[in-house]
Parts: structure tokens; C-alpha cells; sequence
């Protein structure tokens, strides 16, 4: 019984001798080493000019257990500013906190750094105006504005959209990715607003931004207009190939002319008119479409063509393609007639209304 109870004992001190003995940490030597920097956001998406977001991070040890070490932000370029944010005091000092803010829109990125590590965090500026190129600045209603794109912001061509201060849309002449050509719209002065703007660094966003210049349209391309003798000529804007339109756009002359009107008051009209005129040299098919700003009825507007090498009395000799384009429609239409040669005058007659600012003119061969 004796020995037992020694051999117990014996074993017993053995296993107080184990325990009782130092065991090394194996993770013991990541202790207060940095390992890693851990940040609230990866990435950041920002507007330009905008309040910002505020990114914290801290620098972890490789128990993931944050240190107190000094920690920086620093921008990657001049596309967003890192502000210190003043409010944020932890106690301990184990993390750190800075306010990141969009500048100009570009794919950009903040760099994270603190015991000897560095993070990068991307941040994507998102624009709130277009700024690229408009000139010219002041134009008359009527002329061309040209739009360029800049090395982040193209234009999609088949979403682009142009419209004008007062919501006055703009017939678009020429699209491709980099370059816009618009007619000026009778307008407000202000901004333009552009549709299918593509954000190149965000593949497949398209958004609709403003200009960061503003447009000023004065005067009329087309202020001739309301006089049979004064017409502008047109003949240089007819296509030139079968397949091809062109475009103007055209407002409600000041002239005092009913009485010159295809239809006059004698017909019912309460005017006025606008002419343009334009020399045929040779047969040719033309389709004159115009639409404007407005219902069908209110204005009431008609468009016809007149024909007289006396200039006269033009009021005789008009609605030589026939009236399909004097009736209650819009837009109004004259269809595809053949023009022999000769010289025409193309008329746009407000029946009955005001208006409209805008007229969009199409001339399709």
C-alpha cells in the first residue's frame, strides 16, 4: 500500500514539475511589430467641390491589435485634399482620421502611411459640371456652338443631348466622341446642360452635367427673315448628297407682315412670316420638316413654298409643292417634292398664336 502511495506522489510532482515550467508564446514575437494598416474605406467615391468622406485608419500589429504610432494621409494628386479632422481625438492615439475631398473629377487615391507601412485607398471624384470647351460664348440664335470634350469627359454619341438655359433644346448638327455641334436655340443666358456625358475612369457611367461656362445667346442668325426682299439665302445649307438633312433653327420675326403671308388675312392667318430663300440649279427631291416649341394648335404654324422671279407680289405665286404642310399637324411636313431649277422661297407662317422661340427647321434630300 505504501509503495502505491509513493508511486503516486511521484507521479503527482511530475505533473506540478510541467506545469510549473515556461512555455513560449508563438505569437509572441508579433507582438507591437506594425503589420498592417486598416482602414475604414478601400475606396472612396466623392463629388467635386463636395463636403468629403471621412476615412480612419490605424496601424495593427500582427495580433491585429492597433498601435500608437504616428499615422499620415497624403493625396496622390491634385485630384482630392486630405484635411486632419479636428474633431477626432482617441484615446490612446491608435488610429487617426482625415477628411478626403473631390477636387477635379479623375480616378485618383489617397496613400495611407504609418510604421513604415503604406495603404492606398482609390477615390473616385465624380463631376458636377462639364469643363470642357463651348465656344463661342455669345452667339446669335441660329449659329453653331461647338463643344469639346476633355481627357476624362467624352461624349457618348448615342445619347448625347444639348439643351439651353430656359429649356430651350438644341437641334444637333454634328456628334462624335470628343466634339459636339450644336444650332443655338433662342435662350436664356446660363449654363448648357449636356446628356451622355461618358465619365471615362467609371466604365459605363453616363451622366447628364451642366456646363461650367455659361452661354449667352444674343441676336438672330436670321433676323432678315421677315421680308420677302431681305430673305436669307439658304442655298448653301440644302444637302448635298442624297441620304443627307440639314438643320436651323429659326424664331418668330418682329416684323409686322402679315400681308406678305402665303396665306395672309385674307385666308385667315394672323401672321407673321419668315422667309429664306434658296436657288435650284438643278432637279433635285427635297423633304422641308419643321417643328417647334409648343402644341399643334397653339402656335398654329404652316410652311409652304412660293415661286416668283418678280418678287412682286409673292403672296400669288405661293404653295407651288402643293399645302401638305398647312394643316393642323406637327410637325408640319411639305413630303418629298422635285424642285426644278430655279429660285424658291421657303416660308414658315404663324397662322394663329404666339410664338414660338424656337422653331427646328429640317431639309432632308
Amino acid at each position: 500500500m505504501m509503495r502505491r502511495f509513493f508511486g503516486f506522489l511521484g507521479a503527482t510532482a511530475g505533473i506540478v514539475l510541467v506545469a510549473g515550467s515556461c512555455v513560449k508564446d508563438p505569437l509572441s514575437d508579433l507582438d507591437g511589430t506594425p503589420a498592417a494598416i486598416i482602414t475604414s474605406h478601400s475606396t472612396v467615391q466623392l463629388t467635386q467641390g463636395g463636403a468629403g468622406i471621412a476615412v480612419t485608419a490605424s496601424v495593427v500589429d500582427g495580433r491585429s491589435v492597433p498601435l500608437d504610432v504616428p499615422i499620415t494621409f497624403t493625396p496622390c494628386d491634385a485630384a482630392v485634399t486630405v484635411t486632419p479632422d479636428a474633431t477626432y481625438q482617441p484615446v490612446p492615439a491608435t488610429s487617426a482620421r482625415d477628411i478626403v475631398r473631390g477636387v477635379a473629377p479623375a480616378a485618383s487615391c489617397v496613400n495611407v502611411n504609418g510604421g513604415g507601412l503604406t495603404k492606398q485607398v482609390v477615390a473616385i471624384v465624380l463631376p458636377t459640371s462639364f469643363n470642357g470647351t463651348l465656344a463661342p460664348t455669345a452667339p446669335k440664335g441660329g449659329d453653331t456652338l461647338t463643344i469639346t470634350s476633355t481627357a476624362s469627359l467624352k461624349f457618348d454619341p448615342a445619347l448625347v443631348a444639348v439643351t439651353f438655359s430656359g429649356a430651350a433644346t438644341a437641334q444637333i448638327l454634328s456628334k462624335t466622341a470628343d466634339v459636339i455641334k450644336v444650332a443655338v436655340p433662342f435662350s436664356s443666358a446660363g449654363p448648357v446642360t449636356i446628356a451622355g456625358v461618358n465619365v471615362t475612369y467609371v466604365p459605363g457611367l453616363r451622366v447628364t452635367l451642366p456646363s461650367s461656362t455659361s452661354i449667352t445667346q444674343t441676336g438672330d442668325r436670321w433676323a432678315a427673315s421677315g421680308s420677302w426682299q431681305t430673305a436669307p439665302d439658304i442655298t448653301a445649307l440644302l444637302p448635298a448628297a442624297a441620304g443627307q438633312t440639314s438643320l436651323l433653327t429659326v424664331t418668330r420675326t418682329s416684323a409686322n407682315n402679315a400681308a406678305k403671308c402665303g396665306e395672309g388675312p385674307g385666308g385667315g392667318s394672323t401672321g407673321p412670316c419668315m422667309f429664306f430663300k434658296f436657288t435650284i440649279a438643278s432637279s433635285v427631291t427635297l423633304n422641308f420638316t419643321t417643328d417647334w416649341e409648343g402644341a399643334a394648335l397653339a402656335p398654329d404654324v404652316d410652311i409652304y413654298h412660293c415661286n416668283d422671279t418678280t418678287v412682286a407680289n409673292l403672296g400669288t405665286a405661293c404653295f407651288v409643292t402643293g399645302g401638305s404642310g398647312a394643316t393642323a399637324a406637327k410637325p408640319q411636313s411639305t413630303g418629298n417634292d422635285v424642285y426644278a431649277p430655279g429660285t424658291y422661297w421657303f416660308v414658315i407662317e404663324i397662322f394663329d398664336g404666339a410664338g414660338p422661340r424656337n422653331a427646328y427647321v429640317s431639309i432632308a434630300r
